[in-house]
């Protein structure tokens, strides 16, 4: 082997190693945020002084036959005074999701007195278009937005809106909670990811005075506060993080609320999982497109730019960690060995991410359910964990590129109970599997290459680095096989 190829082996193995220790300290200034905030008393809780203003429940919703009626039930319930409350079901569906709602009305006749059923001509600016679309609708002050497998409680608002009483509080946020955590390994897995979210980073940055993002559900916005930041626009595919951003660069302050929870449901296939994902991690791309020269510019103190340029860039950790996979055999194999004070830097990069994510998800773990059993749990199963997280790679790097070079897109909706989805013309529904079928080969070449890295290296002797290359490969190779799974039913409709 050349000696050039076998230093450009060296750059590229240097290069992601530095980029992934540089997530991982933000990963560890995440954990110290969290773990300064969660020790200062809680102040005195907000009352709420004067009339009580009047609040539009929006429950924005495209083709959700099996979790609308559950929806319906539990928003009604919600306790308010009558005169004061709307409910709009903001309905784009185009299944026997409309018809199930006009049931369920005409079934309740008491509770549809105050909800409105409201049907757009097309689904033009999908859930961005909806909500902008709903509140020229309603002259409420305040809107309370649900997405359609989320539960909330009768004292929603009761325990949300005195937070309102700061006139310059222009959202309250409330964390996530999901009712089939314990449904399957993959809803066990993204109720920790999704923990390490909301128990832990969304409490860390609201408790230090960061920006945070309305996490597009389970939320309240001020109406004055969403209309000076320009309202819902559909030119990202997470119009929730963008407008966030607008609007704390004009001065409203957000609340988050970590002890209070919303129950919701995880996506039951891998599949509906990716997708889930990749909506996600392209939409903090566009975004980061669009606001973050802007913040940078703006006249807030630079430990909130810090912040929000490392929040908006952290999905660049994909391709990172795609290359990562991709070199490291070869680097094994036949890259410039490190010698010297490089050999030190291996195990430094290898506690500030793997091991700052592990300890992320043990703290979300432990501080949500104060139990240590889960922790100790965890972190016998976080090799597993992180080759899950390391396959999942694949998925976000294609989001990172698309949110890199498009703007918008569809807003493709994450199913619920494992729901087969059939919307969409042939085309699309093509284009769809096409993808997924695509990152799924690119798994199973990534996890085969480490698998051959595994034997090679067990026949070689080296033990600790088959072992490595074996749990790895795993990953890859699990979430392949599962993702077959679920693009295999009958042609005409995918899991996605």
């Amino acid at each position: 082997m050349s000696p050039l190829f076998s230093q450009i082996l060296l750059g590229l193995y240097l290069f992601t190693l530095a980029g992934m220790c540089l997530f991982g300290l933000h990963k560890v200034k995440m954990l110290w945020l969290y773990l300064r905030s969660s020790r200062r008393q809680p102040g005195a809780a907000p009352v709420w002084s004067g009339p009580q203003p009047k609040v539009c429940v929006q429950l924005p919703l495209f083709n959700e036959p099996l979790v609308v009626e559950a929806l319906l039930d539990k928003v009604t319930a919600i306790r308010w005074p009558a005169e004061l409350l709307e409910i709009q079901v903001v309905d784009d569906s185009n299944d026997e999701t409309p018809a199930i709602i006009e049931r369920w009305l005409a079934a309740h006749s008491a509770e549809a007195a105050r909800v409105r059923h409201i049907r757009r001509a097309d689904r033009s600016g999908y859930k961005a278009g909806a909500l902008a679309y709903a509140n020229t609708q309603t002259d409420a002050e305040f809107f309370a937005i649900f997405d359609a497998d989320f539960r909330p409680e009768p004292d929603f608002l009761e325990a949300m809106m005195p937070q309102f009483g700061d006139p310059k509080v222009g959202v309250v946020q409330a964390r996530w909670e999901f009712n089939n955590r314990n449904a399957s390994f993959l809803t066990r897995f993204q109720g920790i990811f999704l923990d390490a979210h909301f128990v832990v980073e969304q409490a860390a940055r609201h408790g230090a005075g960061l920006f945070f993002n309305f996490n597009g559900t389970a939320g309240i916005w001020r109406r004055a506060a969403l209309e000076e930041a320009g309202g819902w626009t559909p030119d990202t595919v997470t119009e929730d993080l963008d407008v966030s951003y607008r609007a704390q660069l004009k001065g409203w302050r957000f609340v988050y609320l970590p002890h209070y929870s919303v129950a919701s449901e995880l996506p039951q296939n891998l599949t509906a999982f990716k997708s889930q994902q990749l909506r996600w991690t392209k939409g903090g791309i566009q975004v980061m497109r669009k606001q973050l020269g802007k913040i940078l510019r703006s006249e807030v103190p630079a430990r909130i730019k810090r912040e929000a340029a490392s929040h908006l860039l952290v999905g660049f950790i994909h391709p990172l960690l795609v290359l990562f996979s991709i070199i490291f055999v070869p680097y094994l194999l036949f890259g410039a060995r490190l010698s010297g004070t490089w050999m030190i830097f291996n195990p430094v990069v290898v506690v500030l991410t793997s091991g700052a994510t592990v300890a992320l998800y043990i703290t979300g773990q432990y501080f949500s359910q104060r139990k240590w059993k889960e922790g100790v749990m965890l972190f016998v199963a976080a090799p597993v964990m992180l080759a899950f997280g390391l396959a999942m790679s694949v998925t976000c790097c294609v989001a990172v590129v698309e949110g890199l070079f498009q703007r918008g897109g569809e807003f493709v909706r994450t199913p619920k109970g494992g729901r087969v989805v059939t919307a969409g013309g042939l085309v699309q529904r093509l284009r769809k599997r096409t993808l997924f079928a695509a990152i799924t080969a690119v798994e199973v070449v990534l996890g085969t290459m480490m698998l051959a890295g595994a034997v090679y290296f067990e026949i070689k002797g080296l033990e600790s680095i088959a072992l490595v290359l074996l749990v790895k490969s795993s990953g890859f190779l699990g979430i392949a096989l599962v993702s077959t799974g679920d693009l295999l039913p009958r042609f005409g409709a995918a899991r996605v």
